[in-house]
């Protein structure tokens, strides 16, 4: 498994990054040889807050796992555990096409396999969308406090999401 190791704002430590090669390492039996991982280690901001992003995909499955708290060593476990459970959840769904096998003895940060319990929609909305520009999105966004706002495009007419990003800005998705 080929791994790649991203500093932003952080130094980590050989320690740290040899950790980090070992455990990762061990997800390559879910994901077989040819999988890779990118870990993204970063320090935000004067606060003593560490974040670490682990994304593995080989060619069938993606799993992805993002983590901050004041300790990278810690946010390393909990980033694994994190993927372990989305390989879990994707073996369940995906018994019959054999696209991640999980055996119970190889797993890492459970005893057993959960069950894996299929998502369901239980709720529906329906509304009409404004056709808006962009400026009059943000202030119906800000206007329903919602974390995003669906509305067509006033040229256009496609649909457009707006949404709130975690650092306070907007994020705008366009559609064809």
């Amino acid at each position: 498994m080929k791994i790649e190791i991203v500093q932003r704002n952080y130094a980590a430590k050989e320690k740290l990054t040899d950790l980090i090669d070992k455990k990762v390492q061990k997800f390559e039996k879910y994901l077989g040889d040819s999988a890779s991982a990118k870990v993204v280690l970063s320090k935000s901001g004067s606060q003593e807050r560490y974040k670490m992003e682990i994304s593995a995909k080989s060619r069938n499955t993606f799993v992805r796992s993002e983590v901050e708290s004041d300790n990278m060593y810690a946010n390393l476990d909990l980033c694994l555990a994190k993927l372990e459970r989305q390989l879990v959840r994707i073996a369940g769904k995906n018994k019959d096409s054999n696209k991640v096998a999980i055996d119970p003895a190889s797993l890492i940060f459970f005893d057993e396999v959960p069950e894996v319990e299929p998502a369901k929609i239980v709720k529906h909305k329906e509304f009409e969308l404004d056709r808006l520009s962009d400026e009059q999105a943000v202030e119906q966004i800000e206007l329903l406090d919602n974390d995003f706002y669906i509305y067509k495009d006033m040229e256009t007419g496609n649909v457009n999401v707006l949404y709130r990003r975690t650092d306070g800005d907007y994020g705008l998705i366009k559609t064809k």
